[in-house]
């Protein structure tokens, strides 16, 4: 029962709340109050005390109704009818604080209460996530208490691997969220406050021990009297659970920090006989053939098919869970966004929704490039589970961020998953149109290719299709006989070409994935049709593998919320359904370089999800993928066109030209390059730029250009537009919007 709050109100959130549990505690509580008032008070913090009467017997909580007679709502309380024990305890009263950070103090006045002060400075001036007061040999009673005390420690640094001076300290400070989380653990525990904290650790927070005083209790009882060694043989005894919980540190996105409301459940696994083997036997092999992903990686996809399944509302509570400790990870320990939430004046415990994001600002890729060595990198990074991870430069300028080991394994699982939505099973043959080892040294060669031994995968070299060796190529993967084809949509165009010239593919996979630029509708139909397949979207980049995904039933794009919080922008604000906005994405699994509302530099269509999609997957979802904001054509009249518009006009003019590219300059002014095809002609040629100018407007000067070819990226991609314009599409992306669709 909790106690009503009284009329002197905190004209603001209390800095601090101080939880403390009390049984059989009615001595102790008005003389704690008031010295910690005493102390926060001439430290100018505004502080709270949460009492918790944990079924006490005595006159505990009339003395904490008392106290809150005299305090107002500096103090408030909560009632258990029977003894719960501490956690319990610690959990009503974090249930009940208000304060930015929270405390746990016990009542017994043996950790001082003016040391909640040291906790809170030292917190402040450290990079750490959590303080825990450490009990000083000074002035303590050296009885057997301490004895087992000790022994505890030592038992739980060595089956912990940690070098803690007082691991069972439960006199704790922590932003409020952070001590949530620790508390949401899922083993049964005589005792978790052995294990704050290692649970605390388990889930990649940072501790930092303080010593500070720890006297002798001058009033009231110990639960402990006369039984430490019982309580000890508890503590033992949830070891062996603690350690299955605890032993190994949590990646900190995973849904296993899911709130509890939607436990994970041992699930059915998705294969069976020899797949299961299969399966198996690649996860238990990863170091010989995956750079930096471990066996981890396939709890991270079983756990992953569970949280398909999920409601919305269990989607965007995983998702604002594990956005709040990115947000706290990234204020603590990273340079450049304590600096950027400082300015922006946001708090991370002020973010309480997903809308509340918008607070933040944007991350420009500039500044990632300026500040991304000693400013974006968290203090906490490991460089052994780093992957250096560099964009094509197809856009102009090649781009260089890190992923770490964690968001590495999710983007793998993720990958897994999607790839089952076609059809595609695990073991089941695969052809990649791709660059297979571009860019790799000699020992992730071998990795590679191994690893594609081990998935029955067959790599085509996207970068070499041309006219004149596309049939040999097709004839590698008739004679493979993939269950699925997936590649750059520009390798994906030459098979349609190809077909459209009459080439005879021979082979009908279950299904194709066209991923890295945008597919133009005539030329899916066209696939589809001539393979007798359907075509599925992967959309993504190499910062952040595959962020969304078309299921069996919708072109929609599913976003992958486990892993990312994807937001469309128009003119600073959401993007309206039917409307063209920027992608922002926030990868919620990189915890080492951590990039938070990330102009990747692409525009989408938004989409009205208030209905879910009729596949039964309750993901977030964009529409068309409409190119890069960098591809952006400006006409002379003030609008503007994606390069998917482009994309989609030529394609129904592949009868004259073969290829094109349209380059800019200068607004209002563009040179079309031009590779011919066999139909072309000059009359076919006046009617495209007559047809192209009811777009671009009669204003926009259009100069053509005649050339042999357009070559490929060393990727094997083609972009549609290259622009050099330097215009922010925030700023124009109020003007109308012209599109085929």
């Amino acid at each position: 029962m909790g106690l009503a709050r009284g009329t002197a109100v905190i004209e603001r959130q209390p800095e601090i709340s101080v939880v403390v549990p009390c049984f059989n505690e009615e001595a102790n509580v008005a003389a704690l109050a008031e010295r910690l008032f005493d102390a926060t008070d001439e430290a100018g913090l505004t502080t709270e005390i949460v009492f918790v009467d944990d079924g006490s017997t005595d006159g505990t909580w009339a003395a904490i109704e008392r106290c809150h007679e005299e305090s107002g709502d500096r103090v408030a309380g909560v009632k258990h009818k029977r003894n719960s024990g501490i956690p319990a305890a610690w959990q009503s009263g974090v249930d009940a604080a208000k304060g930015r950070y929270t405390c746990f103090l016990d009542a017994d006045l043996q950790h001082p209460p003016e040391e909640v002060v040291t906790l809170y400075r030292s917190l402040l001036r450290s990079r750490a996530d959590m303080v825990q007061g450490t009990r000083s040999s000074i002035e303590r009673l050296r009885d057997s208490r301490m004895l087992f005390s000790r022994v505890l420690n030592l038992l739980l640094n060595i089956a912990f691997r940690t070098w803690a001076t007082d691991s069972k300290s439960g006199f704790v400070l922590a932003p409020h969220r952070v001590l949530e989380d620790v508390l949401s653990y899922r083993g049964r525990y005589r005792y978790f406050q052995t294990f704050i904290s290692v649970a605390a650790k388990s889930k990649g927070y940072e501790v930092l021990e303080v010593e500070t005083l720890f006297q002798s209790r001058y009033a009231g009882t110990s639960f402990l009297s006369g039984k430490a060694w019982w309580v000890s043989l508890g503590a033992l005894a949830d070891f062996p659970r603690a350690l299955i919980e605890f032993g190994r540190k949590r990646a900190p996105y995973s849904a296993s920090i899911a709130p509890k409301s939607y436990p994970l459940p041992r699930a059915r696994h998705p294969y069976r006989g020899r797949r299961r083997l299969r399966f198996e036997a690649y996860f238990a092999t990863t170091p010989l053939h995956k750079w930096k992903i471990t066996r981890r990686t396939r709890d991270l996809y079983l756990e992953l098919k569970q949280t398909e399944q999920w409601s919305r509302g269990a989607l965007e509570e995983l998702q604002l869970t594990k956005l709040q400790r990115l947000l706290q990870h990234a204020y603590s320990h990273v340079p450049y966004y304590r600096d950027a939430f400082d300015e922006a004046d946001v708090h991370p415990e002020e973010i309480t929704s997903i809308d509340d994001l918008r607070r933040l600002p944007l991350l420009e890729k500039d500044q990632v490039r300026k500040k991304l060595y000693f400013h974006l990198f968290a203090d906490t990074h490991r460089k052994r589970d780093m992957l250096r991870i560099t964009t094509s430069g197809s856009t102009g300028e090649p781009f260089t961020t890190y992923g770490d080991r964690y968001q590495l394994e999710m983007r793998f699982a993720t990958t897994l998953r999607s790839l089952e939505w076609t059809g595609w099973r695990f073991g089941d043959r695969q052809a990649r149109l791709w660059h297979q080892t571009l860019g790799m040294s000699k020992s992730q060669v071998i990795r590679e290719r191994t690893d594609a031994w081990f998935m029955r995968r067959l790599f085509v070299p996207a970068f070499e299709f041309t006219p004149e060796t596309i049939e040999q190529y097709v004839d590698r993967i008739r004679r493979f006989k993939p269950v699925l084809v997936d590649g750059y949509a520009e390798s994906l165009n030459f098979l349609a070409t190809y077909v459209r010239d009459g080439g005879n593919p021979g082979f009908s996979p279950r299904a194709m994935v066209s991923s890295a630029q945008m597919l133009p509708d005539n030329v899916r139909d066209l696939i589809e049709e001539a393979f007798q397949t359907r075509v599925f979207d992967k959309y993504g980049s190499r910062e952040f593998s595959g962020i969304a995904y078309t299921c069996e039933l919708s072109r929609d794009h599913h976003v992958m919320d486990e892993s990312y919080v994807v937001e469309l922008l128009t003119d600073g604000r959401p993007t309206e359904p039917g409307e063209v906005g920027e992608i922002l994405v926030t990868d919620l699994n990189n915890f080492s370089v951590p990039l938070i509302r990330y102009r990747i530099g692409d525009l989408a269509v938004a989409v009205d999800e208030s209905e879910a999609c009729a596949c039964g997957r309750h993901f977030s979802r964009v529409g068309r993928i409409e190119g890069r904001t960098q591809a952006i054509v400006h006409c002379a009249d003030g609008t503007w066109l994606p390069g998917a518009l482009f994309l989609h006009f030529f394609k129904e003019h592949e009868y004259a030209i073969r290829h094109f590219q349209v380059h800019q300059e200068t607004p209002g002014e563009i040179t079309l390059k031009v590779v011919k095809n066999r139909q072309f002609s000059e009359a076919a040629m006046r009617e495209i730029l007559e047809e192209l100018g009811r777009y671009t407007g009669s204003k926009t000067r259009i100069d053509v250009e005649f050339v042999e070819e357009i070559p490929l990226v060393r990727t094997g991609k083609r972009s549609p537009v290259v622009s050099t314009v330097d215009e922010d599409f925030q700023e124009v992306s109020s003007r109308k919007v012209r599109s085929l669709v």
